[in-house]
């Protein structure tokens, strides 16, 4: 197993191993990982749980499928294991409720001059959000 990174509501990193788009990492990490635990009622965040007909589907031979775990919370995870990194997506309920509303989230990214921008600092004002990527 080695360090992996896993991009989610907070970054965090842990020991997971891959296996093609599967990252398994210890039971007991996901609680840190993702905030939810694996119990016999399925999988549990304070007192919302949300059932599981499959479990082996997320248990490995040591540890969870982080993979099979956030798609079972219907989360979207893109795994690049070159870069020992997972990136785990908002709950589809939080995505829709984006489209719908028409919000994107708060954000801070640098401009050209090396100030830092927020989305919020333009409330009020007509904007022109571009996203780009050369993948």
């Amino acid at each position: 197993m080695d360090t992996f990174t896993i991009l989610s509501d907070q970054p965090t990193e842990t020991t997971a191993s891959v296996r093609g788009d599967q990252v398994v990492i210890a039971a007991e990490a996901l609680v840190d990982v993702l905030g939810w635990e694996l119990k016999a009622e399925g999988l549990c965040q304070d007192d919302v749980c949300v059932p599981v007909a499959d479990r082996a589907r997320l248990e490995a031979a040591d540890g969870l499928d982080l993979t099979a775990v956030a798609d079972a919370l219907g989360r979207p995870t893109l795994v690049d294991a070159d870069a020992a990194t997972m990136v785990v997506g908002a709950p589809a309920a939080a995505r829709q409720g984006a489209l719908r509303d028409r919000q994107a989230p708060d954000f801070t990214l640098t401009d050209l001059d090396g100030v830092p921008r927020t989305l919020a600092g333009w409330t009020g004002k007509k904007r022109l959000l571009v996203a780009f990527s050369s993948w």
